[in-house]
């Protein structure tokens, strides 16, 4: 057994428990384990690259962790704090994304998958925002801000891909999915209508963001 096996299993069970608690609603339980799952990931990225990590790598996780935080204590600034807590991780992802799209050329015919893609993501995000949602915590400009700057990761993150089509950029066209389809499903059942379906479908996407987020990092070390 690999050093870092134990760690990725309690990843995958404490992930299977929060999912269950959720469904169950019981959501102290959930929080409580789900408060597991990112330290979890941190130390399986942790061992298997050698003990090694970058700053920002390290601060992304944190701000993970954090938001899971604000989330248990629920107290008044909680939504604010977790809210600024993933912005903050998607403008850190969103510079990764940008600094490896450097070193890609683009051509005059890019412009049509770059066109569509921005296209596609906007009419999303108009979409959810354009739904009557019902009590939200936090201004609606702040949910407009958080979209866009979610958009334009996912956009570099797609186009990164096509262009490269490398291990690395796959999992980071796949977090970024993953990233998409979580918020988008956790606006609908907490602001829209509550559903166990679209309950399932945010958190599951949304661990598995974190594991493809590893495998990003993983990677990236690896090529370097």
């Amino acid at each position: 057994m690999k050093a870092s096996t134990p760690s990725l299993i309690l990843f995958f069970v404490t992930s299977v428990l929060a999912i269950i608690f959720k469904l169950l609603q019981s959501d102290m339980l959930m929080l409580y384990t789900k408060s597991v799952v990112v330290p979890s990931l941190f130390i399986y990225y942790l061992v298997s690259n050698n003990y090694k990590t970058k700053l920002l790598n390290a601060l992304i996780f944190l701000l993970f962790f954090v938001r899971e935080v604000f989330n248990t204590l629920r107290i008044i600034e909680s939504p604010m704090g977790s809210f600024l807590c993933v912005l903050m991780v998607y403008i850190l992802l969103l510079f990764f994304a940008w600094r490896d799209s450097a070193f890609l050329k683009y051509k005059y015919n890019d412009i049509f998958s770059i066109s569509l893609l921005f296209i596609g993501m906007g009419a999303i995000c108009f979409s959810v925002l354009n739904l009557k949602l019902e009590n939200l915590e936090l201004d609606f400009s702040l949910y407009v801000v958080f979209g866009l700057i979610l958009s334009l990761l996912t956009v570099f993150s797609i186009l990164n891909y096509i262009k490269a089509g490398s291990l690395v950029f796959f999992n980071g066209m796949l977090m970024c999915v993953s990233f998409v389809i979580s918020d988008v499903f956790f606006v609908l059942y907490k602001f829209y209508f509550y559903n166990y379906l679209l309950t399932l479908v945010s958190l599951v996407t949304q661990f598995s963001s974190y594991f493809f987020m590893v495998n990003y990092f993983l990677e990236k070390e690896r090529r370097h």
